[in-house]
């Protein structure tokens, strides 16, 4: 199983457990400390795989397993971390200062897999690296304040600032990958003005399951088989 279907897996798991607590919470009146436990932690797993799901993304359509195995690790300490939090009740600083640490980077490099996923045409690859830059700069900060504890509203101006450029560049990004398409050249496994014309799906030639179509390298997810749909002509296409 790949990580991004196991991701997928304790996403869909995890919240649907929440929402039978919460349910169940309402309906019977009874809402505890231990409920409230039990519907953190689940919470934390849902969160936990979100950003795990993001480096599996990355590691299935990329193949490089650097960046994601990076934010699966981080994803999995934040969530013992919290989870032990929440269920033991440290009084140590120290304890809730790493953990909360671990959860920003965490988040961070999901991000910066979500970013590395885009492909960009030259003229917009500088969004990448602003958007890359400022994602981790803000992460840089956000650990100062949580170790440090500084005074002063400056770092808060600074972090304030960052993260509405993490925020812009996130949301510019689909646009800018988008308007890279007629740019981007099939020689090199790109997207090609051409791939409008790709039906929506693929059967993966091994297993037979569908797949979402896609001019780049195709992942089965069932089987792991990978494959590419190459048009050969106006009237054939052909899958390798």
């Amino acid at each position: 199983m790949t990580p991004k279907k196991i991701a997928l897996w304790f996403l869909i798991i995890s919240v649907a457990i929440s929402a039978a607590l919460g349910i169940l919470t309402i309906l019977t009146g009874n809402f505890g400390e231990f409920e409230i436990r039990i519907i953190l932690t689940t919470l934390t797993i849902s969160a936990a795989s979100i950003c795990a799901l993001a480096g599996g993304a990355l590691w299935e359509s990329r193949n490089t397993p650097a960046l994601p195995s990076i934010c699966v690790l981080f994803a999995i300490l934040a969530a013992l971390q919290l989870i032990t939090g929440i269920w033991l009740e440290p009084s140590d600083r120290v304890f809730w200062k790493l953990a909360a640490t671990v959860s920003v980077l965490a988040v961070a490099t999901a991000q910066a897999c979500l970013v590395s996923l885009a492909r960009l045409a030259r003229r917009f690859s500088w969004t990448r690296v602003a958007a890359l830059g400022a994602i981790f700069a803000l992460a840089t900060l956000v650990v100062i304040v949580i170790w440090f504890e500084p005074r002063g509203d400056g770092i808060f101006k600074a972090i304030g600032a960052i993260a509405i450029a993490v925020a812009s560049l996130m949301i510019m990004m689909p646009i800018f990958h988008r308007l890279s398409r007629g740019d981007l050249s099939a020689s090199g496994g790109k997207v090609v003005e051409s791939d409008q014309h790709l039906f929506p799906t693929a059967l993966c030639p091994r297993c037979g399951t569908t797949q979402g179509n896609s001019p780049h390298q195709i992942t089965c997810t069932s089987c792991g088989c990978r494959f590419v749909v190459t048009i050969l002509d106006e009237n054939d296409a052909t899958q390798t």
